[in-house]
């Protein structure tokens, strides 16, 4: 079992998604839902992080960075097998260009 770390701008931009979809898109209901697909990305990261691909640009791929999609969504973490540690970075929209972003 791996343990989990959500940097601050990760918790930032999850609390700015949510909060886009359930007040700018009035879809309370899609928020609650994208929340509970996290939780079940987290868990998943917990039992078996290197289950999803590696990030496709080459300096983030040599750097070791995963990313998980959700929805529309994108979580990017890497993962320290010295200290069984998944530490999530960021979330990015889907059609942001993350590889310039992180």
């Amino acid at each position: 079992m791996y343990s989990l770390v959500v940097s601050e701008f990760a918790h930032r931009d999850l609390d700015n998604i949510v909060s886009y979809i359930a007040v700018q898109l009035v879809n309370p209901t899609a928020a609650t839902d994208f929340l509970d697909e996290v939780e079940k990305c987290y868990g998943h990261l917990k039992s078996n992080p290197l289950m999803y691909e590696r990030c496709h640009d080459a300096f983030l791929e040599k750097e070791g960075y995963h990313k998980a999609t959700i929805k529309n969504y994108l979580l990017v973490y890497k993962v320290d097998e010295a200290t069984k540690t998944v530490i999530i970075y960021r979330f990015f929209y889907g059609a942001q260009n993350y590889v310039q972003l992180i």
